[in-house]
């Protein structure tokens, strides 16, 4: 079969026009994307009907512990501090919003976060699914935005860990000049992903008070003024946590029909200015039932401890991207029987430290020189230098 040289030339042009066509329909729902170290790898719907953030943290840390008794030798330590694999986005409508954080770096794979977020109007949020109770500052800031090389010791050792419930927050505009803040959870109670509670749920609630209004880009939640806040900024926060009958966190049935509550208080407040920034924090933990005498006569100990403790630390930029810090913690166990097992009923830690930024927390190289001083039960005592040095890689 033969076609006219017009007819042909006109197959053509429709040819390339339902190519052109195509090729425009093509584009036209193919996704955004987009890729910085502020917001990771970013794609979107042409639509806006669905968005999917993928982001990591990798941290290194080198750690060596110098006796100053002579009798244990020099440790060294070089390992992941922490391995994040981040996904978090909106479906159908950008107010509801997800967020799943696995861990991996314990040489396994662990669901930390896994949550539904709503967020009803630009000053509240609700979270359903594995999250963070609504407890201590330092809590509340994920570890990339960290102004010394790790948490404090203080914050650790009262570690509350993620758990399965709800949480909401609330923040109240109430002028130029005043903020306030208001968090509240209700959880699980007995930690990540357990699918039954023997015992009640946990409690939690924290309420700020901002008196100079907001920080820049929710700066009340990262350690270091990286944005040198133009006019002061102060947050003044409290919180309170109660864990009914904390039955899975003594990790033995021996505390079955206990009434093993766990009550925490906490007072943090945070100060920034031009660069420089201030923060500090005081913990106390009051445990039920902290031992125990078994059937066999052999002395039980709980996971959690009674005590307070607090620190304070600080910072200024001498540079763009230069930062010494400081910090001064003390930790006070009260149970002298219990935390004999604990290796010290009192410790004191004073460091001192070096930040440099590249792009701002997202990639930072940090030092760190700290004494640590340790009192044992029977009046003996023990102190070493510590030298820390981390890289942090997050977007």
């Amino acid at each position: 079969m033969k076609f006219s040289s017009g007819f042909s030339s006109t197959l053509i042009i429709v040819f390339l026009l339902l190519f052109s066509y195509l090729i425009k329909a093509q584009e036209a729902e193919a996704p955004i994307i987009t890729l910085s170290p502020e917001k990771g790898l970013w794609i979107e719907n042409r639509d806006g009907s669905m968005g999917l953030k993928l982001g990591i943290r990798l941290q290194q840390q080198l750690v060596i512990e110098t006796p100053l008794s002579g009798a244990e030798p020099v440790q060294t330590n070089f390992f992941i501090r922490r391995g994040r694999v981040q996904f978090k986005g909106y479906v159908l409508n950008k107010k509801l919003n997800y967020f799943i954080q696995l861990g991996m770096d314990r040489g396994q794979v662990t669901l930390l976060n896994a949550e539904y977020r709503w967020k009803a109007t630009s000053t509240m949020q609700v979270s359903v699914g594995q999250l963070f109770p609504t407890t201590g500052r330092q809590f509340q800031t994920i570890s990339k935005n960290l102004q010394l090389v790790d948490r404090s010791d203080v914050t650790r050792f009262f570690f509350t860990d993620w758990d399965l419930g709800i949480s909401v927050r609330k923040s109240f505009l109430v002028n130029d000049h005043l903020a306030l803040k208001l968090a509240v959870s209700a959880t699980h109670g007995e930690g990540k992903n357990v699918a039954t509670a023997p015992g009640r749920w946990a409690y939690a609630g924290r309420f700020e008070v901002l008196p100079f209004g907001l920080f820049h880009a929710n700066g009340d939640y990262s350690e270091s003024d990286l944005y040198r806040e133009p006019t002061p900024k102060l947050s003044i926060g409290a919180a309170w946590h109660l864990n009914q009958d904390a039955y899975a966190k003594y990790g033995d049935t021996a505390w079955d029909d206990l009434d093993d509550n766990i009550t925490e208080y906490y007072l943090d407040a945070v100060f920034k200015y031009n660069g420089f920034s201030f923060l500090g924090e005081f913990i106390h933990r009051s445990v039920d039932n902290e031992q125990l005498l078994s059937p066999t006569n052999s002395v039980l100990y709980s996971e959690k401890v009674s005590g307070q403790g607090f620190y304070v630390q600080g910072g200024k930029f001498v540079s763009e991207s230069l930062e010494p810090v400081f910090r001064i913690s003390y930790l006070n166990p009260d149970d002298e029987n219990h935390t004999s097992v604990n290796k010290f009923t009192e410790q004191w830690k004073y460091s001192v430290g070096l930040n440099y930024f590249l792009i701002g927390h997202n990639l930072k190289f940090q030092s760190q020189l700290g004494y640590i001083q340790q009192e044992f039960m029977h009046q003996n005592s023990e102190s070493y230098f510590e030298i820390l040095a981390q890289l942090t890689i997050s977007f």
